[in-house]
């Protein structure tokens, strides 16, 4: 059990944690000069018997306004808070923030601690605590007041009570592994150390997880869980991680970072939330804000799609990618102020890509603000016509095949691979049928002697979501209703032919390029082989590369597909665990450093793979998209 102290400055939560646990958890030394706490702290008391596990774990947070920040970070992972409230000061300006932060997020379970009371006589500890209750009450909570004395003792016995009392706060019961880091640091002899509070899902000493957003794989080598050893450790868990990896041991771990399970590791640079507003605060289109999410704290555009006097849905673009999933609690600071604006929750971690009407955006977000994942399935479909049911699972951290149930009567195709499904109601289906097969249509009738449109642009004709694309086009594949050609997509009907005279030449050219594996020769080289001038060599190719004979990977580089093919998978055997970098795919394959870079290049086009950095990650599986050979 974890319960996180809010309030005020100087008003007594570090002095309570201390009465109830016997532990000071202002750890930093400018903390104990300046008697004040300014980042978080942590404390563990045993109560065998009266709590689930035994402990009791607490989260001090800064009560000054100029660690707001940090407050934020322990606060958004806390369902049970606990707001100090000092008997001598009464309510103060941090008193109602962290009150109106707890309401914007929805803490679901508050109480109060009216501290200080061997100062003042009991008229004003009562005063104190009709005053506070009714500010609770106002923000949505009916609090339990409790009236202590840290220095003299009165008062922890009851408050023990309610903490012991009170219901385990609802918990998914399944999902792969988050945890937010709110701490790190190296210890000798172990390594390095993370810590933070299990927001899903359980982990293990020796399981794989990985480090999000930079997608290091980090193996737990040891765990601690409300600062006791342990080899589990599971949802709501204060926990410490001792982690190795590759290249963990060089990065620089940093609070915000998220070690997740690896499914889960899906970083996203735009989010739809819906908000909360604060008490007398405004949203303004279009105005830079600071988005506290987890432990961390990014700079982002703001774009309000709804409104009104309580909240409503927005699009916070962000200047760098978070792994955020649906339900995660945020808080928007106003970037010139610091003030709190509003809090809520993220409804859509991967909003679509294609611009979306207005009117249309709105109806999919209230579809996917409703918590049961079914019921956003339904709605969807109702909106759309369709659910990529792979990524709404992914973003609610389910497992996708719980749904593909879907309700009886909703009359929806679902389509794609065993985890990768997307759910189609009957209309939509022929929809994106039809645009597939008009594009083909229209290509062939203004193209004769092409082969066909490359696999991208066929995509990008469906005029719906990549999945959803995919999805269909596979399943038209499976038909025949589409057949390939080469590395070009084609109706059956059609069959374009090469020009007699380059149908000659074909066969040379193919083993030219073929003799030099994977490294084939470039245009002069062939030009010469030929006995041609270069510019006609070039013009041959490039008619050659529209029937999808040959792809240009360089300006003066032309391969086949199939050692196209063989190149991206040697990338992804790199890839796993933690990325290559275009030193180590030289070596691999041996082709030089310029024409590895120029293949690499090539790959990041194509979207098979990602560059993040100095490292590439494979975005997609190569025998999908290139394992097809020509005629």
């Amino acid at each position: 059990m974890i319960v996180g102290l809010a309030g005020h400055v100087d008003h007594g939560k570090t002095s309570l944690i201390r009465a109830l646990t016997g532990i000071d958890t202002d750890r930093l030394p400018e903390e104990r000069a300046r008697g004040m706490t300014i980042d978080l702290g942590f404390a563990y008391a045993v109560r065998e018997g009266a709590v689930p596990g035994g402990i009791v774990g607490f989260v001090d947070v800064p009560g000054h306004e100029r660690f707001l920040h940090n407050m934020l970070a322990g606060v958004l992972a806390m369902d049970r808070v606990l707001l100090v409230v000092a008997a001598d000061d009464g309510p103060m300006p941090q008193t109602l923030e962290h009150l109106e932060v707890l309401r914007l997020v929805g803490v679901p379970q508050l109480g109060v601690a009216v501290t200080k009371t061997d100062r003042v006589p009991p008229q004003r500890v009562a005063a104190v605590a009709a005053e506070v209750a009714a500010l609770a009450l106002r923000a949505g909570y009916e609090a339990p007041i409790h009236a202590v004395s840290s220095l003299a003792g009165t008062g922890l016995e009851a408050l023990w009570h309610w903490i012991e009392a009170a219901p385990p706060p609802p918990r998914a019961a399944k999902g792969g592994f988050r945890m937010a880091i709110d701490r790190s640091f190296v210890l000798p002899g172990i390594g390095p150390v993370v810590t933070g509070t299990i927001a899903a899902g359980e982990v293990r000493a020796g399981d794989t997880l990985v480090l999000s957003p930079s997608r290091l794989a980090a193996r737990v080598r040891s765990l601690r869980v409300q600062d006791r050893p342990a080899e589990h450790a599971e949802v709501g868990d204060r926990c410490a991680l001792a982690i190795s990896g590759a290249r963990i041991e060089r990065a620089r771990l940093r609070r915000g970072d998220w070690l997740v399970a690896p499914d889960l590791h899906a970083p996203s640079a735009a989010l739809d939330a819906h908000v909360r507003l604060a008490d007398g605060r405004a949203l303004r289109h279009g105005g830079p804000v600071h988005l506290h999410h987890g432990a961390d704290s990014i700079p982002a555009r703001l774009r309000v799609w709804d409104e009104d006097a309580q909240g409503g849905f927005v699009r916070l673009q962000l200047a760098r990618p978070v792994p955020a999933l649906h339900g995660d609690r945020v808080v928007l600071r106003d970037d010139a102020t610091g003030r709190v604006v509003a809090g809520g929750h993220v409804v859509d971690p991967f909003p679509p890509q294609r611009r979306r009407p207005r009117g249309q955006r709105l109806t999919e977000l209230s579809a996917l603000a409703t918590p049961d994942p079914l019921q956003a399935v339904s709605g969807l479909l109702a909106a759309n016509g369709w659910a990529d049911l792979a990524t709404l699972a992914r973003a609610r951290n389910h497992d996708p095949a719980a749904l593909e149930a879907l309700p009886e009567g909703l009359g929806a195709t679902l389509l794609g691979p065993a985890g990768r499904r997307v759910a189609l109601a009957a209309t939509a289906r022929r929809a994106v049928r039809d645009r597939i097969g008009t594009a083909l249509a229209r290509h062939h009738a203004e193209h004769p002697d092409l082969g066909g449109l490359p696999r991208a642009t066929l995509l990008s004709a469906a005029g719906t979501e990549p999945a959803i694309a995919e999805a269909m086009l596979a399943e038209l594949l499976a038909e025949g209703v589409v057949v390939p050609q080469g590395m070009v997509l084609r109706l059956p009907s059609h069959q374009p032919r090469l020009a007699p005279a380059d149908e000659a030449q074909w066969p040379q050219l193919q083993a030219l390029l073929a003799a030099g594996a994977l490294r084939p020769p470039r245009v002069r080289e062939v030009a010469e082989a030929l006995a041609q001038e270069p510019a006609a060599t070039e013009a041959l190719l490039a008619r050659l590369e529209r029937f999808g004979r040959v792809l240009r990977v360089a300006p003066n580089r032309f391969f086949l597909p199939e050692t196209v093919a063989a190149l991206a998978r040697e990338a992804a055997s790199l890839a796993e665990p933690d990325g290559f970098t275009a030193a180590d795919y030289n070596r691999r394959t041996g082709i030089g450093r310029n024409v590895a870079i120029e293949v690499l290049e090539f790959l990041d086009a194509l979207g098979l793979t990602r560059r993040t950095g100095e490292l590439r990650h494979m975005l997609g599986d190569p025998d999908e998209v290139l394992g097809a050979t020509p005629p």
